[in-house]
């Protein structure tokens, strides 16, 4: 572990190049460690990784030197903990506020409405903000990836959290026939309800695997891929490059991935978590994957 002696500190504190120096030098080595940490949260790997990494540290450095600033041996004799305390909240202030870039209360509360009706998974959540609300309550794509990045941004959202009441939540199937609410007939409810379950079955195949996706999508004839059916494998095999038994096995995967997750987002009650159960069932055969 690097020393520093208070001298070399106090010395820094009153502008001594050399000091200063050493000053970086036995910090820079944990600032990066932070920094690529604090990176992490915003991307895992790849240029903006390496973007985020490069910010950081050079906003670690600039918490040193105001670290070194407020620095007050009668309070703690640890300059090094204290600074590395400094670098690391203010990385994490950093974070937070890139993270909610755009998420607005209203965002935040559709978004959260979503994320109960994706069982708490925020891919899901932020697909079907764009879709399954009604007009005038569906979050645009920034909006909607905005307030996924700060929900993921621990705590950074000052919303509550899943699962809990808010003033005003919004719940599905309110307002959202588009006339006023005694002119609502029967053929409202259930074409909204339609939508609503394409919403989901899209939202749940765009965050699924491009190749299963693409495949149930060409099985079911589900826009934006023709209908292949079930039994055009090899024409579809010979669209998509690869191999029959490929697609077969995308198929097979695929449903099961699909309908586990349809059953969790789609099921309004256990006896109806049953239904669904079964009719995958159905769709795992050939003979009901045809159907």
């Amino acid at each position: 572990m690097t020393e520093l002696a208070l001298s070399t500190v106090r010395a820094a504190q009153n502008k001594d190049l050399e000091a200063i120096t050493q000053v970086i030098a036995a910090t820079e080595g944990r600032i990066s460690v932070l920094a690529r940490k604090a990176a992490r949260r915003m991307a895992e790997s790849g240029p903006r990784h390496e973007d985020y990494r490069e910010e950081f540290e050079q906003i670690g450095r600039i918490a040193v030197w105001e670290a070194l600033g407020r620095f007050d041996e009668a309070v703690t004799a640890d300059f090094l903990g204290f600074a590395y305390s400094t670098v690391e909240t203010t990385l994490l202030n950093a974070t937070r506020a890139e993270h909610n870039q755009g998420a607005d209360p209203d965002a935040a509360k559709v978004f959260l409405s979503m994320l109960n009706m994706a069982d708490s998974d925020p891919y899901l959540a932020e697909k079907l903000a764009q879709t399954v609300p009604p007009a005038g309550r569906r979050l645009s794509a920034d909006r909607a990836h905005a307030a996924r990045l700060a929900y993921q941004g621990a705590d950074s959202l000052d919303v509550p959290a899943p699962g809990t009441t808010s003033d005003e939540p919004w719940e599905p199937g309110t307002s959202t026939y588009g006339v006023p609410d005694d002119l609502i007939t029967p053929d409202d409810v259930s074409r909204e309800e339609r939508r609503v379950k394409h919403a989901i079955v899209n939202g749940i195949l765009d965050t699924m695997g491009d190749g299963q996706a693409y495949v149930l999508r060409a099985t079911y004839g589900i826009e934006p891929v023709a209908f292949y059916g079930n039994t055009n494998e090899e024409e579809l095999a010979g669209d998509m490059g690869t191999t029959p038994k490929a697609v077969r096995e995308a198929r097979s995967k695929g449903l099961k991935s699909f309908g586990k997750r349809y059953i969790k987002v789609g099921a309004k009650s256990p006896d109806h978590a049953v239904e669904l159960t079964a009719a995958m069932a159905k769709n795992l055969t050939r003979k009901g994957a045809a159907a």
